[in-house]
């Protein structure tokens, strides 16, 4: 099986954000345009089973190297999380 590849070969940045809207799970929470509490609760398992079934799969290694990884996606998506609600208040208050 070919591997993906993570990265745009020309402009070298994460594909990610393209897989997202291919994927079943993206697009079952997004068909009627609201992202529902259960919906939320079901990826969160669908990735926890992902995981599990991974990680007895990865050397110590590699376990270290993708949880550093891990813990830095983390740190983005709190990025973000926190650039759009200072964009939204910041909005708001004009």
């Amino acid at each position: 099986m070919a591997k993906s590849k993570w990265f745009d070969a020309e402009s070298n940045e994460l594909m990610f954000s393209k897989f997202v809207t291919q994927m079943d799970s993206w697009q079952e929470a997004m068909a009627d345009g609201v992202i529902e509490p259960r919906e939320i609760e079901q990826q969160v398992e669908r990735v926890g089973e992902l995981l599990r079934a991974l990680e007895p799969k990865l050397t110590g290694e590699l376990h270290e190297e993708i949880t550093n990884v891990f813990y830095e996606i983390a740190v983005l998506y709190g990025l973000v999380q926190v650039a759009e609600i200072t964009q939204a208040v910041e909005k708001g208050a004009s």
